[in-house]
């Protein structure tokens, strides 16, 4: 059963991919198309989700023509007007860069660079629309950004996106929301089992936030948004997702869950458990943590009973993958029996490092991915031992 729940898991965050922005950790990352030919070459910032689109500063040859009079390229507001539209969305302001860059193209637009990043700002202002709930003008301001992206390298995956959130947005008008101090919870009015219960799904989200906050040893959102939770009758998510009711949970800045039976299952609560952690490990560490930690952390984390010695079970007779092979994401891959043993294998090792090394060498790799460390090295530096040593003597104690 358990195998099965990991099978479903990393096949759901398969067919998500691109589904949110690569929001949910292991999705895969939205691809820019490339910057127009007059434009100098873009830096891009550190991708808090997924690398994105950065906005093109205008360089005085790739000024919009005026017809009476034109003034010098140099002196061109609206070139200037862009360009501050282009540092407010390294600063992290996509609104105000959306703000800017529709004077810019209401004033050129024919300007192929005012409308390109007219798009790239509406789609981040969009993807934290959509991250808060705001579900109705994500949908209007994704649909503006398709509209004017037709160029993009990734229009198809817009399009997608765009859809699928139209479906959401049609399943989520009659969702009852109930909120606690950190979380906001949704699901449908009609079910009945988890509008008598909702106070038992926010109160074990606010037991697990509390203990993750203990172990990790910091607040990633110490000052909000609330976390958006929904829940999902087994068809609603299937076809949100179009997946069948297998399906077990994702998280893509939203936690989503799939109850069949609020009241008879048990499952919900360690899968909620899971997603969380993948909450905390984005907002603390990016969206570059290698797959094995992410997993092997939320695994952990769930505390299943007995899942350590089915996962051994589970690595009997197998090869292991190595180490390297497990740093993307295991969304990518196929074969429902690999994705079970990278699971496993995933859950054994960040386990034995715990228990030989402590939490705080987990603790120490994972935080030093934002300071522009290398797990390895903050990992040698704690322990003495390098990484991939670590993973050989794991492998050695395994009995297979």
């Amino acid at each position: 059963m358990q195998r099965d729940h990991l099978i479903r898991r990393a096949l759901l965050a398969a067919a998500l991919i691109c589904a949110a922005f690569g929001a949910a950790w292991i999705a895969s990352r939205l691809r820019g198309s490339s910057a127009p030919a007059k434009a100098p070459e873009p830096v891009r910032e550190q991708a808090h989700v997924a690398d994105r689109m950065p906005l093109v500063p205008v360089p005085p040859s790739a000024a919009p023509k005026h017809a009476d009079p034109a003034p010098s390229a140099a002196n061109d507001p609206w070139v200037e007007l862009n360009n501050e539209a282009a540092a407010d969305l390294t600063a992290g302001d996509p609104e105000e860069a959306v703000a800017k860059l529709e004077r810019c193209h209401a004033a050129a637009p024919e300007n192929t660079v005012f409308a390109g990043n007219l798009a790239e700002a509406l789609v981040r202002v969009a993807k934290l629309e959509h991250e808060r709930g705001a579900l109705e003008p994500a949908v209007e301001h994704l649909a503006r950004a398709v509209e004017l992206g037709q160029g993009r390298a990734d229009i198809e995956v817009l399009q997608r996106i765009l859809e699928r959130w139209r479906r959401e947005l049609e399943l989520g008008q009659d969702d009852w929301t109930e909120a606690s101090s950190r979380f906001e919870l949704a699901f449908d009015t009609d079910r009945k089992d988890i509008l008598h219960h909702s106070h038992e799904v926010l109160e074990h989200l606010e037991i697990a936030y509390d203990d993750l906050v203990r172990w990790f040893g910091k607040d990633p959102f110490p000052d909000g948004p609330a976390i958006r939770v929904v829940l999902y009758d087994p068809e609603d998510f299937e076809r949100l997702t179009g997946l069948g009711d297998w399906a077990a949970g994702v998280f893509d800045g939203v936690v989503r869950i799939s109850v069949s039976d609020l009241v008879r299952g048990h499952g919900w609560r360690e899968v909620l458990v899971h997603e969380l952690v993948h909450a905390f490990v984005q907002a603390l560490s990016g969206p570059s943590v290698p797959g094995w930690l992410n997993e092997g952390l939320a695994q952990m984390h769930e505390g299943r009973a007995g899942e350590q010695a089915r996962a051994r079970e589970r690595l009997r007779g197998t090869d292991l993958f190595p180490l390297e092979r497990l740093a993307g994401s295991l969304a990518s891959w196929e074969d429902a029996a690999a994705i079970a043993r990278a699971y496993a294998e995933s859950l054994l090792f960040v386990d034995y490092l715990r228990g030989t090394y402590g939490d705080e060498a987990l603790r120490r790799m994972l935080l030093s991915i934002k300071s522009g460390r290398t797990l390895e090295q903050s990992f040698e530096e704690w322990t003495q031992v390098a990484l991939e040593v670590a993973f050989q003597d794991w492998s050695a104690s395994l009995a297979r």
